[in-house]
């Protein structure tokens, strides 16, 4: 038998299957996603991911688009009132040497729930200037959010955090009659229905502007503004507690834990495969030795030694990948390679190619181990999800890499940020749905593979 018809038979097996057609039909989906995740999220994730700066624009621990489908009451989504949309004009008071400069944002907000926080974002060209903010309702009520010098470069007010702010709205709400009991979060103020008739606060739906007011003695001066108003959804699967798209991580984490699992049970297999009918083949000492190597493989503690070199040196994704092919290369599948080899030594076509003067090596390499394929292939296959959870478990204990957004790596940052008490379960729920998904793709095919592996299903 050649190889040619050992990978024909196979490939008939996954065909002819429903099992096989549905698991193929997954890993062909995981596949092309991790192919075009390159296109579609077009920068350094091991750089980025850990790096705050790049996700302020994003939501805190938002819901992931989609829930909006199911909800009678939207959620708002992110607003960015980019510098651009900015309306701009300044004039200048000759008498007191003061130039004004003004910025008027205006946005549309038609959610029937309040946003998580609001952000302005200043850009100062000059070295000091007095800015006063103000807020104007659809309603009329016309909010000081704050007043005072800021220096030049970049300059971020939290306006749903800082104290001055809020005693700065507190100050004008006094002015429209609303009583110090009624003042909640700024986000859920500046939004509200001040109707005191109302038990709960709900938002004004309508234009809302942010009027930005620069006074400065140099005509040169100007004032750059950004507005982002933080909804409570954002992406295919939402954010995490430092803002991060946890769909970029879940994308990028495909790739990763495919490369994994496949390298590593690849590998594995074949080099077990490989031994094992070396060792039936050749007999002897050889034999023996890689018996008793085997036998000692097969009782090493395998996940503590991991557990140990993380600790120990804190190695990267594909360092811990050379590592576990490594304890792997003698394992169970040695002996069952060995037992097989036996049962295929005693055929005739082994002794009819002995007997016309066949090498050694080309009985193994063209003989004998084609013979072996289908097993080896069932064997691997089966042996992607556990590499793929072998990655998870040790991100889990905080033993991968920290660096690579992996699906281990999101579950154990969800996991201490507190995503189970918190209910927060699109952090925790989706990575672990592709690790199972993952899993049962695998699972089906080595089902496909059975007829192939075992005589008695071929039979039938």
């Amino acid at each position: 038998m050649n190889v040619p018809r050992e990978f024909q038979e196979m490939t008939n097996a996954i065909l002819r299957s429903k099992a096989g057609i549905f698991g193929l039909s997954i890993i062909i989906i995981m596949i092309i996603l991790s192919t075009l995740v390159l296109i579609y999220v077009p920068f350094n994730v091991a750089k980025e991911w850990n790096n705050p700066m790049f996700w302020q624009r994003n939501p805190r621990l938002a819901l992931p688009n989609w829930v909006n489908i199911f909800l009678e009451k939207k959620l708002p989504e992110t607003i960015i009132v980019a510098n651009e949309s900015f309306r701009k004009y300044s004039y200048y008071l000759e008498t007191a040497g003061l130039k004004y400069n003004v910025l008027e944002g205006k946005f549309s907000y038609e959610y029937q729930d309040f946003p998580s926080e609001l952000r302005l974002i200043l850009y100062v060209d000059a070295e000091r200037i007095l800015v006063e903010i103000k807020w104007l309702q659809p309603s009329g009520i016309n909010v000081t959010l704050w007043k005072g010098f800021l220096k030049g470069g970049l300059n971020s007010i939290y306006i749903s955090r800082e104290k001055e702010v809020y005693e700065y709205i507190e100050d004008s709400l006094k002015r429209f009659n609303i009583s110090s009991s009624m003042i909640m979060r700024p986000e859920i103020i500046l939004f509200m229905d001040n109707n005191p008739s109302h038990v709960n606060p709900t938002p004004v739906n309508g234009v809302y502007m942010l009027k930005i007011v620069s006074i400065s003695s140099n005509p040169m001066d100007n004032v750059d503004a950004e507005l982002i108003i933080y909804g409570k959804v954002f992406g295919l699967a939402g954010t995490d507690d430092k803002r991060r798209d946890i769909f970029v991580g879940l994308v990028w984490g495909a790739p990763i834990a495919l490369s994994f699992g496949l390298i590593a049970a690849l590998a594995t297999s074949f080099l077990q495969t490989f031994i094992g009918s070396l060792s039936a083949w050749y007999g002897g000492l050889i034999d023996e030795f890689i018996q008793r190597v085997t036998d000692v493989y097969m009782i090493l503690p395998f996940l503590p030694i991991l557990i140990t070199i993380s600790i120990v040196y804190r190695i990267d994704i594909w360092t811990l990948l050379f590592i576990v092919v490594g304890l792997s290369v003698f394992g169970g599948a040695t002996k069952t390679a060995r037992s097989m080899t036996l049962q295929i030594m005693t055929e005739q076509y082994i002794e009819a190619a002995i007997s016309y003067g066949a090498s050694r090596k080309r009985i193994l390499f063209l003989y004998i181990l084609p013979r072996l394929l289908p097993y080896t292939m069932a064997n691997m296959v089966l042996s992607v999800p556990s590499y793929v959870f072998l990655e998870a478990a040790l991100s889990v204990l905080g033993l991968g890499d920290p660096m690579m957004p992996t699906w281990g790596k999101i579950i154990s940052d969800a996991y201490s940020g507190g995503a189970v008490v918190h209910g927060l379960w699109w952090w925790i729920l989706l990575p672990s749905a592709l690790i199972i998904l993952t899993a049962i793709s695998f699972a089906f095919i080595g089902l496909a593979l059975d007829k192939v592996v075992n005589p008695r299903l071929r039979e039938r």
